[in-house]
């Protein structure tokens, strides 16, 4: 017989809990202004972060594949400083298709001396896993980069012989991006006008959050 939210709060909650749950016994209560649900107030770190992609063009040279591992090193690093945390241990890795009649490709795990999550310091990190391990003539289709080993930054141990973390400029960094979009500040070792972007002449119109997609009309 109940069939409206007034029906609800006005239905005894301790039937509802013998009848139902004492869910709908809270739900009753809190129709009536009593507060017994409580919300989550910050929500758990990530305990790993990936940014991985397969490319519309495979990538076929080392400077290409540099530029695509480091955008994707950008965004992870990105995400990690938005959460407050550092990264003891980073996963680099690129692959050819599964179906390419010689399944070629590298994965390779990069260990820091103290923890960071500065994009410049990885990045060089990256250049380097990628001049090692580079295989001419594979017809790279998935890359990806991985952080792990996951620490708090607040909780970070200081060290008198590690080198002084730039966080300043990574603060910097995410305020410029953060105010004027992605990218609109970012490493070098991305490439200015990669030849290996995604293709977005297909891109669904963002009707809500960019001007020059709101529709025209004319009267």
């Amino acid at each position: 017989g109940v069939n409206t939210a007034l029906q609800l709060a006005n239905y005894p909650p301790t039937l509802a809990k013998r009848e139902f749950n004492i869910e709908v016994e809270r739900t009753i209560r809190e129709l009536n202004g009593e507060q017994c649900i409580a919300w989550d107030e910050a929500k758990a770190d990530q305990k790993q972060i990936f940014s991985t992609r397969s490319m519309t063009d495979r990538i076929t040279d080392k400077d290409s594949l540099t530029q695509a591992l480091c955008k994707h090193l950008g965004i992870a690093a990105q995400k990690a400083r938005q959460q407050g945390s550092l990264c003891g241990v980073m996963i680099i890795f690129a692959h050819n298709s599964p179906y390419d009649e010689r399944p070629s490709g590298f994965k390779q795990s990069h260990q820091f001396a103290y923890p960071t999550a500065d994009t410049h310091l990885m990045s060089k990190a990256v250049t380097q896993v990628v001049d090692q391990w580079f295989q001419a003539g594979t017809r790279y289709y998935k890359v990806g980069i991985g952080l792990l080993d996951l620490s708090a930054a607040k909780n970070k141990q200081e060290d008198l012989f590690a080198p002084v973390a730039n966080s300043a400029l990574m603060n910097i960094y995410d305020q410029l991006n953060n105010k004027y979009g992605r990218d609109a500040v970012f490493v070098a070792a991305q490439g200015i006008a990669p030849k290996w972007g995604m293709r977005r002449d297909r891109l669904t119109p963002q009707y809500t959050t960019k001007w020059s997609d709101l529709p025209k009309i004319k009267c």
